[in-house]
């Protein structure tokens, strides 16, 4: 009578475990082949529990899953399908100049590219060395040196030199990753 609810809980355990296997990548991340395994993976979930096909589905989620990790591992091992299958970044802007053929290559105007440098915080292309769109879509880019930001390394030398010091840390900023480092060492422990 309530078989169809021990099924769907299967279901959705399973494609849960399954899609950890697969690897953890927020969606924006994900490669177009990790995408429509997911997707497919979900659809799948979907029909399954309305159509009572628990094994049938659990076969093919497991055929999925396992096409997507030999193609990530296939793609580590030899440098043609890492293009392939996840693509490589692409050069945008080189000493402050858009290279036009290589927006057209992406079906990218020079207007959707100035957005994406304006939503950086860069006002003149002149101050760009290099940038590209990565595999993920966004945009990576590199400041020629006279407009990146002073670190914190570097004003320390330059009060040096006015034989004045940086006012010591309160050591209140932690740091993003300290929760991380503090759980591995845990784990190895």
């Amino acid at each position: 009578m309530f078989t169809f609810a021990y099924e769907a809980a299967i279901i959705v355990l399973s494609g849960f475990i399954l899609l950890r296997i697969a690897g953890k990548k927020v969606m924006a991340e994900m490669t177009p082949l990790e995408m429509v395994t997911v997707l497919a993976t979900g659809t799948l979930i979907g029909h399954a529990v309305s159509e009572h096909a628990l094994w049938k589905t659990l076969v093919c989620i497991v055929i999925f899953i396992s096409i997507l990790i030999l193609f990530q591992f296939l793609a580590l091992k030899f440098d043609w399908m890492e293009r392939l299958v996840i693509g490589k970044a692409t050069l945008v802007v080189r000493d402050g100049q858009i290279l036009k053929k290589n927006l057209y290559k992406m079906r990218m105007t020079m207007e959707q590219l100035e957005l994406r440098l304006r939503r950086k915080g860069i006002c003149n292309l002149s101050d760009v060395r290099t940038a590209t769109i990565e595999i993920d879509g966004r945009l990576g880019y590199e400041l020629v040196e006279s407009a990146q930001p002073l670190t914190r390394g570097q004003a320390e030398q330059i009060l040096s030199l006015f034989q004045k010091s940086m006012p010591p840390s309160d050591g209140s900023a932690h740091s993003l990753f300290e929760q991380i480092r503090k759980s591995d060492m845990r784990k190895q422990n």
